[in-house]
């Protein structure tokens, strides 16, 4: 199963939905790449989103659930999310924002 495909390039986004949307989406708060992050940027995703994917993919069932730990890495391209959450097993303990706890609870 497929949970998340990105666009292969910025310029792709930028093709599909206009350099305004991209400015208005990412450029006006300093981000100049969506995709772009290369192994050594120390980019780290997001902790609560993370949760979100990782207990989507345990409903999912369990083909799911290892196929995200053991197959999807960081920016780094070594580290699987399994190793990731290992090293940070807070992530798992954290809750969503008030009120969006409907759309981060997987």
């Amino acid at each position: 199963g497929l949970m998340c495909m990105p666009l292969a390039r910025d310029e792709d986004f930028v093709a599909r939905w206009g350099p305004e949307r991209f400015e208005e989406s990412y450029g006006q708060f300093g981000i100049k790449t969506i995709w772009g992050y290369g192994p050594d940027s120390g980019i780290l995703p997001c902790p609560v989103y993370l949760r979100h994917c990782v207990l989507a993919a345990q409903k999912a069932g369990e083909e799911a659930h290892a196929s995200l730990l053991d197959d999807t890495f960081l920016a780094d391209r070594r580290t699987p999310i399994r190793e990731y959450l290992r090293r940070r097993p807070d992530i798992m303990e954290l809750q969503p924002p008030p009120g969006l706890e409907h759309l981060y609870s997987g």
